[in-house]
C-alpha cells in the first residue's frame, strides 16, 4: 500500500456510500446512452396459480363420477318396467330383434329348412320347438319380462338327439350385482332337460312325426312343431357345476344331449330303455362364443308307457315254467311227503 493511501484521511460508511451515489449520478449525465428495458413482470394467471389445487378438484371429481356411474348401473342399477307394461313391451320388441339378428339362430333357422330332406320323404332333422302361448305357467309368468327370462329360442334334432336353446338373462334374476343367479341356472337346466326328456321318450306319439314347414308364431316359414303338452319331467338327480360366473343381460346356449357311455362307439349305441330304469343326459351352458359357464348332469325317470313295454318284453323271454312260477308261486311250491 503506497503512503499516500495510508495517509488519506479514512471517511465514515456513511459518507462512502453517498459519494458512490454522486459519483454514479455525473457518470450517467457525463455519458448518456441507450436506457436498458427493464424485464416485464406479467401478473401469473389464477390457473397458474392453483394448478395443483385445480388437479385435484378434477381428480376428485372424475373418481366421483366414475363411482357414481359403476353405483348406479351395477351395484344399485334402476328397476327396469314389470312385466306386460308399455315399457317392458318395448324391450321385449328389441330383445325379440337382437335374439332373430344372433348368427346361431339364423344358422339353425337355415338347417330347420330341411329341403332335401322332404323333397325324399325323410324324418328328421332340425326343427323350431314353439310354446303354445295359451298355456299359462305360474312360474314362467313370474319370470317374464325383459327383467327376467325375457325371450327364447328352442331348436331339436332328432336324429342327433340334441336340444339346443337360445335363452336370455335379464338384470332381475341376479344374486350378486350383475351375475345370475345359481338357482334360476339350475332352474332353466332342468327345464330343457325335462323338454329333452319329453321329446325322447316321452309317451306324446306326435313328437316322433315328421315336422313338416309350416306358418307358426315365430319368424320365416321354416320347419316347426309345439312343444310337448304338459309339465316337463323333472330329474330324479343333478348335479351341477359351475365353471364360470354367468353374467346378467346376456345372451347365453344351453345344449342337452344323451350322456354316452365312455366305453363305446356313439354309432354302435342303439337308443333303448335302460336297465336302471332311468335315462341320463348331459347339459352346458354356454357363451354365444362356446366358452363354457356351467356343467350338469341328470337323471330321469322312464316313463310310464316305457316301464311297462320293458316287462312285456321281459315277460315274452320267460319260459312257460318261469311264467308260472311268477303267476302263480303258492302252486309251484311242492307239498312235503
Amino acid at each position: 500500500m503506497t503512503p499516500a493511501r495510508l495517509l488519506r484521511p479514512r471517511l465514515s460508511l456513511r459518507y462512502q456510500h453517498l459519494q458512490k451515489l454522486a459519483v454514479s449520478t455525473q457518470a450517467t449525465v457525463a455519458t448518456p446512452s441507450t436506457p436498458a428495458t427493464a424485464p416485464s413482470h406479467h401478473p401469473s394467471s389464477l390457473f397458474r396459480r392453483n394448478r395443483g389445487r385445480v388437479a385435484w378438484i378434477v381428480t376428485a371429481l372424475g373418481a366421483g363420477v366414475i363411482a357414481g356411474n359403476f353405483i348406479s348401473h351395477t351395484i344399485a342399477p334402476p328397476e327396469l318396467p314389470d312385466a306386460g307394461t308399455p315399457g317392458d313391451k318395448v324391450l321385449i320388441a328389441d330383445l325379440n330383434r337382437r335374439i332373430d339378428n344372433e348368427f346361431k339362430v339364423k344358422v339353425l333357422r337355415g338347417k330347420c329348412l330341411g329341403a332335401s330332406r322332404q323333397l325324399a320323404g325323410q324324418q328328421g332333422g332340425w326343427v323350431e320347438l314353439v310354446k303354445d302361448e295359451k298355456e299359462t305357467e305360474d312360474l314362467m309368468n313370474c319370470l317374464a319380462g325383459a327383467k327376467a327370462l325375457g325371450v327364447q329360442r328352442l331348436f331339436w334334432n332328432r336324429e342327433k338327439e340334441t336340444l339346443v336353446a337360445i335363452i336370455f338373462f335379464g338384470g332381475s334374476v341376479s344374486g350378486w350385482p350383475g351375475v345370475t343367479h345359481g338357482g334360476m341356472i339350475a332352474t332353466q337346466m332342468v327345464e330343457k332337460i325335462g323338454i329333452m326328456a319329453a321329446l325322447m321318450h316321452g309317451a306324446h306319439h306326435q313328437v316322433s312325426a315328421a315336422a313338416a314347414p309350416q306358418r307358426l308364431p315365430g319368424s320365416g316359414s321354416h320347419a316347426k312343431m309345439m312343444l310337448p303338452p304338459g309339465d316337463v319331467t323333472e330329474p330324479e338327480e343333478l348335479s351341477l357345476s359351475y365353471v364360470k360366473p354367468t353374467y346378467a343381460n346376456g345372451f347365453y346356449v344351453v345344449r342337452v344331449a344323451p350322456a354316452l357311455p365312455l366305453d363305446r362307439d356313439p354309432a354302435d349305441i342303439i337308443p333303448g330303455e335302460p336297465a336302471s330304469g332311468y335315462h341320463d343326459y348331459e347339459a352346458t351352458l354356454e357363451t354365444m362364443d362356446a366358452r363354457i359357464l356351467v356343467k350338469a348332469k341328470a337323471k330321469v325317470a322312464a316313463s310310464k308307457l316305457q316301464r311297462a313295454e320293458r316287462k312285456v318284453e321281459e315277460a315274452a323271454k320267460w319260459t312257460s315254467d318261469q311264467f308260472k312260477q311268477w303267476m302263480w308261486p303258492s302252486r309251484q311250491q311242492t307239498s312235503p311227503p
